[in-house]
């Protein structure tokens, strides 16, 4: 990583901010739910190779620049003393081609400044209710009726807990034959679909069938993270493929 990416991992790197943040060149771009991305840049502030500030720019996928804001490092980290310096407010420069903080490294508390400044103004744009939306990843297949009333059972579980419980077994099979092929097919890809518009994939059962692994690989590619209910995973040959996240908040 080059000096930008490497001070932009260290205010937005934990995803807390900046969902699922890629660092390339100066900027860190990442998710805000949905249709919104956003860009986190260092900028100038008028004068050339001298980077006072962070400009985060939120952006619609499929529409453009939604809205932008420039936060200055003197209104987050503030003014610096250092022994034989004059007072001054931070800024990185480009020194021969080499950019570097000026004088003063920030500390651990200059980056979290900067990064709640930045929370605080991203979360005006973040999907609050998309934090509730739990997918429910169990066995179909087999005993196709045992199998659906398992998976309303924990849906169940999750909703008397306040989440948003997404459950494929209760939504398709009323409405697509399990046993026609092309309509299971159908149900399956839009079940895949659903992954991605969820904060979390929740892992049922003592065995993991084929689709349930396709599930899982879907929400490892999106950056959803997957919980299970379990000490060891499924299928212990696969163990290397899935996030082992364990559930803490008894949503599992």
């Amino acid at each position: 990583m080059n000096f930008f990416e490497q001070e932009l991992a260290k205010i937005f790197g934990a995803g807390d901010v900046i969902e699922r943040p890629e660092f390339s060149g100066s900027c860190c771009i990442g998710s805000l739910g949905k249709d919104l991305r956003v860009k986190a840049e260092f900028a100038t502030c008028g004068v050339a190779d001298q980077y006072e500030a962070l400009r985060l720019t939120v952006l619609n996928r499929t529409g453009g620049e939604v809205d932008k804001i420039t936060v200055k490092f003197r209104d987050t980290m503030g003014l610096k003393m250092l022994p034989n310096n004059p007072s001054f407010y931070p800024y990185v420069w480009v020194y021969r081609d080499k950019p570097e903080w000026y004088a003063y490294r920030p500390t651990a508390e200059d980056y979290t400044r900067v990064r709640k400044s930045a929370e605080s103004y991203l979360r005006g744009f973040r999907e609050q209710d998309r934090a509730k939306l739990v997918y429910v990843c169990a066995p179909l297949r087999g005993d196709v009726e045992a199998n659906i009333e398992f998976a309303r059972a924990k849906a169940a579980e999750l909703f008397r807990q306040g989440y948003i419980p997404i459950c494929p077994h209760l939504m398709f099979p009323p409405v697509a034959d399990v046993n026609d092929p092309a309509q299971d097919e159908q149900a399956r890809k839009m079940g895949l679909q659903l992954v991605g518009l969820c904060s979390r994939v929740n892992v049922y059962g003592p065995e993991w069938t084929d689709g349930m692994w396709a599930e899982i690989h879907r929400a490892e590619k999106m950056g959803v993270p997957v919980y299970t209910d379990q000490n060891t995973l499924g299928r212990s040959s696969r163990q290397k493929n899935i996030n082992k996240n364990r559930d803490r908040d008894g949503g599992r």
